[in-house]
């Protein structure tokens, strides 16, 4: 189970971490994106993206370090649900334009299957916090036992 643990935070952060640099190497095209989605004005698009941008390299950098992982996955899955919520709103409502999530590998449109993506993306995300929160439980629960058999 470890092996597919460690499979799983290190796609979370691969995923990230390209997702944040791709934005920074196409930045103008991802402040685009951004000004066709629905919930956002579009003038508030240049100053949304740096933020966005650096949530994921934040949430990808978090992800390989240990003391930070579980808040990172948290991190993540909230911001894969905000994401999803912006691309499902976006597809029902706005004109479909390009995503804004990988510019280097494509210029998807939110659609219905980039929706359900972020949705598998997001549960990983969860599995991966809940599996930390058990490790830092089992990690007390010795501590505990420990201290118990000393005294």
């Amino acid at each position: 189970m470890k092996v597919i643990n460690g499979a799983l935070v290190l796609f979370l952060a691969a995923i990230f971490l390209f997702a944040g640099i791709d934005k920074i190497l196409h930045f103008q095209g991802f402040v685009n994106a951004l000004s066709n989605y629905v919930l956002l004005p579009a003038a508030a698009a240049p100053f949304v993206a740096p933020s966005v941008i650096g949530i994921e390299i934040l949430i990808g950098l978090g992800m390989l370090l240990r003391p930070w992982r579980r808040l990172a996955a948290l991190t993540a899955a909230f911001t894969l649900m905000a994401f999803t919520i912006a691309l499902a709103i976006n597809h029902l409502y706005g004109d479909r334009s390009i995503c804004g999530c990988w510019f280097t590998l494509t210029l998807a449109k939110g659609s219905g299957a980039h929706i359900a993506q972020n949705v598998m993306m997001c549960a990983l995300a969860i599995m991966t916090w809940w599996d930390q929160r058990e490790d830092k439980d089992n990690k007390e629960d010795k501590e505990m036992v420990a201290t118990s058999v000393q005294a």
